[in-house]
Formats: structure tokens, C-alpha cells, sequence
């Protein structure tokens, strides 16, 4: 994997485009690597009171975090928590989620994303954890998305309460330089190496 010397501070576009490089050159023993290591530590997060968890689904060619592993282990060690997909709207930039039953069906959709097609859909103020996509994070628990907000409209109509959590394979940064008041901050975001809470 070819070295990478992060400036202190950038802006989105030159971080999502760092990272998404960055994901690409993992090689495929240290993409396994880093997946298993994220479920282990998201084995350590405490679930208690946690009724359903928003889990997006992900674009394996695109190397992001293996999300399908995170299903299955929670459908086994805690089937009492309903799991719930996004499904985005790109005419209108929501989302809606959908649970995980014998009534879901998922499909790829034009961009590349798995995302359901047909099932039961869950109101989104019934969530109480989204697990968020990321390409970087600072140490304030600011993120860098793929740009179309989808995520930041979501989060900032959940319940107060609501916990989000990012995926990681990589550390923060120091600072997004080019953060606005629409953005949402996580609470906590896991990595390979260790979960990062931020003070927010």
C-alpha cells in the first residue's frame, strides 16, 4: 500500500478523494484484515436499550466496510434488536429504511448500492443507532460522505437520543477544513485499531 502524508487540515473533496484511493490500494488479505477487526470492535459496543439499529448496506467493489458480517453477528447474538436498511431517494435527497424480514427484498440499485426494494418499512424516529458510512473523520467527529447528504438529512431528523456511529478502516484526521452547520456530527467512530468517542 503506497504511502500517504495527510496534511493537518483538507477540505472534502481532497479527502474523499485521498481516501477512496487509499481504500482501492488495500490489498484483498488487508481488506479481510481490517473488516474483521471492525467487528470485533463493534462486538465491544454496549447495546443495551437499543431496540433497532440502522445498518447500511455496502459496495463491496468499492471496499467499504462489510456491513453484511455485522448483520449476521447481530442476528445471532441479539435477535431482539431489529435491523433496518436504507433505501436512498435520489429525486428527493431522504432516506427510508426498511426492516430485516421474510418481507425484504434487496437489489442493486443504478449506482452500485444494495438497498431494498420491497419490504416493511420502519419510521426512522423508531431508530436508535445508525451505524454511518464514512470515507474520513476528524477528531471532532465530523465525517466525509460521498457528498449528496443523504446521512446528514437522516441524522438530523432522528429522536433526540439517537446514537451514530461511523466505520473506519483508517484514524481521523486532525480537521475537515470545510465543515457547515448542516453537517452532523458522530458520537463515535470505529476503526481497525480502536473506537474513537468524540466529545460532542
Amino acid at each position: 500500500m503506497g504511502a500517504f502524508f495527510i496534511r493537518t487540515k483538507l477540505k472534502k473533496q481532497e479527502l474523499r478523494k485521498l481516501y477512496l484511493q487509499k481504500r482501492m490500494e488495500l490489498s484483498p488479505e488487508e481488506y479481510a484484515a481490517f473488516n474483521e477487526a471492525l467487528l470485533k470492535q463493534f462486538q465491544t459496543i454496549d447495546l443495551a436499550g437499543i431496540d433497532y439499529i440502522s445498518l447500511f448496506l455496502p459496495m463491496l467493489e468499492r471496499r467499504e466496510p462489510d456491513t453484511f458480517a455485522f448483520a449476521e453477528w447481530l442476528k445471532e447474538t441479539h435477535p431482539q434488536i431489529g435491523l433496518a436498511f436504507p433505501k436512498a431517494d435520489f429525486a428527493g435527497n431522504t432516506m427510508e429504511h426498511y426492516l430485516e424480514n421474510n418481507q425484504l427484498e434487496i437489489d442493486t440499485n443504478n449506482y452500485g448500492i444494495p438497498e431494498p426494494i420491497k419490504g416493511n418499512v420502519l419510521p426512522n424516529d423508531k431508530i436508535d443507532m445508525v451505524i454511518v458510512p464514512l470515507l474520513a473523520i476528524d477528531l471532532k467527529g465530523y465525517r466525509v460522505g460521498y457528498g449528496k447528504g443523504f446521512y446528514d438529512r437522516f441524522m438530523a431528523e432522528c429522536k433526540a437520543g439517537t446514537r451514530f456511529i461511523g466505520l473506519s478502516f483508517f484514524e481521523p484526521v486532525d480537521e475537515i477544513e470545510d465543515v457547515n452547520e448542516f453537517d452532523i456530527l458522530v458520537h463515535q467512530c470505529i476503526s481497525p485499531q480502536k473506537i474513537w468517542t468524540f466529545n460532542n
